[in-house]
């Protein structure tokens, strides 16, 4: 954002600083953050979704991986930093980026086969973050259902990139299906403690993640 067009927003009266963010003249984090978003996410597609049932750390990390801006270690060499294997951790065969390593890396796509096994919903192929979650925001005829797929959505690929790093950092490379199982676990805590969405019993969550429709 450059300093005009900052100007334009801030507005300087004898009463103090006002914004033309809202029509109050407040400024609010929510309507910043709709600005920078629409600044820089060019692609067309569903929001990103800033729901507080998703922990804040988890949407932030959501919303830059969908525009690019996570250090992997493609976009860390492009920067300058001395990396000193571009290779993605987890498969050893192609250069690790942002999309690779959370949706077309063989791992990412195992734990991704699982997870919509479990949701049973038919396993699409996705090249991007920002396919994976359009499809999520678009999915079904409920919303409720859509609701529940897209935080479990985030789940998945907040987990990936926790798999990564241990395994890049500490060399630790977890099984597919452990990350699947704390993925399909920490969606239930998300569910159960931080909204009023219902999930039902873990035993039917754990069957399927809409099991407990049906019951």
């Amino acid at each position: 954002m450059g300093a005009s067009e900052l100007n334009e927003l801030l507005q300087i009266s004898k009463y103090g600083f006002s914004f033309s963010l809202n029509s109050k003249g407040d400024y609010t984090v929510n309507a910043m953050k709709r600005l920078i978003e629409s600044k820089l996410i060019l692609s067309k597609g569903k929001s990103i979704c800033w729901s507080n049932i998703i922990p804040l750390k988890v949407r932030c990390f959501v919303w830059r991986a969908s525009i690019g801006r996570i250090p992997v270690a493609d976009a860390l060499a492009r920067r300058g930093v001395n990396v000193t294997n571009t290779t993605c951790s987890l498969c050893n065969k192609e250069i690790e980026t942002v999309d690779h390593i959370l949706i077309t890396c063989e791992y990412s796509q195992v734990v991704q086969e699982w997870i919509f096994k479990w949701c049973r919903i038919s396993n699409a192929r996705f090249t991007s973050v920002r396919e994976l979650i359009n499809f999520a925001a678009a999915w079904g005829n409920c919303p409720k259902k859509k609701s529940i797929l897209v935080r479990v959505i985030y789940c998945f690929v907040w987990n990936i990139w926790l798999a990564r790093n241990e395994k890049t950092c500490v060399n630790i490379c977890a099984p597919p299906t452990k990350t699947v199982d704390i993925s399909i676990s920490l969606s239930y805590i998300w569910l159960k403690y931080r909204s009023n969405l219902g999930c039902g019993a873990w035993t039917d969550w754990c069957i399927s993640l809409f099991n407990h429709f049906s019951s």
